[in-house]
């Protein structure tokens, strides 16, 4: 009980409903971005001859997913003690929501990946 109702000015920073979101949708949204973008552009890149924008919104989106990850590592670090994961308490809560952001992190940044593979295999203007 003492952990649950004792938060430090640290835990409150990191352990409340903001970072522990950011973690869990910045891999749906940076793919969404890196998707929208890239489609939208694409016209654009083939005209210019500049096809290295592509590989650019790519990176960006997996630079806001490694954020997001390290965002939920952080958070996770807080709860290192709070097991188990399934537990009614908000740092058990804090901890579920924590892992769940890894987990989406992990699974997004594979499919940014594996959407840019026929930009860096296949010319995009053909």
């Amino acid at each position: 009980m003492g952990a649950e109702t004792h938060l430090t000015a640290d835990d409150v920073r990191w352990l409340t409903p903001l970072p522990l979101w950011t973690g869990i949708l910045s891999g749906p949204i940076a793919w969404a971005l890196d998707l929208g973008l890239s489609y939208a552009v694409v016209k654009w890149t083939c005209f210019a001859r500049r096809e290295d924008v592509l590989h650019l919104f790519t990176a960006a989106a997996l630079a806001i997913v490694a954020g997001g990850a390290a965002v939920s590592w952080a958070a996770l670090q807080r709860t290192h003690d709070d097991r188990p994961e399934d537990g009614g308490g908000p740092r058990q809560r804090a901890r579920f929501m924590a892992l769940l952001g890894l987990a989406t992190c992990a699974l997004f940044a594979v499919t940014i990946a594996a959407a840019a593979i026929p930009w860096w295999v296949l010319d995009a203007c053909h």
